[in-house]
């Protein structure tokens, strides 16, 4: 598959109501990840690092699905251009 390919099936699904059901998925992920009482008291910096880090990925993953499912068209004109 093509990176263009890629893209027109992301913005589908972005738009999509199974694509708003992955992003509550993936919202409810990071809850998980975040809460530090799920941590195991030996590894615990070791599993928060690992935890920040899935979240931050997880969370560009969000940000990708919402500016995916924008329409160029309908961002504001600048005034300066």
């Amino acid at each position: 598959m093509t990176k263009e390919e890629r893209i027109k099936y992301l913005k589908r699904l972005a738009k999509s109501k199974e694509g708003e059901a992955l992003k509550g998925y993936f919202k409810e992920l990071i809850e998980r990840l975040v809460d530090a009482r799920s941590f195991n008291n030996e590894n615990f910096e070791l599993e928060g690092k690992a935890s920040l880090k899935a979240v931050a990925i997880l969370e560009k993953v969000l940000r990708d699905l919402e500016l995916l499912a924008r329409d160029k068209s309908s961002k504001p004109k600048n005034q300066y251009i």
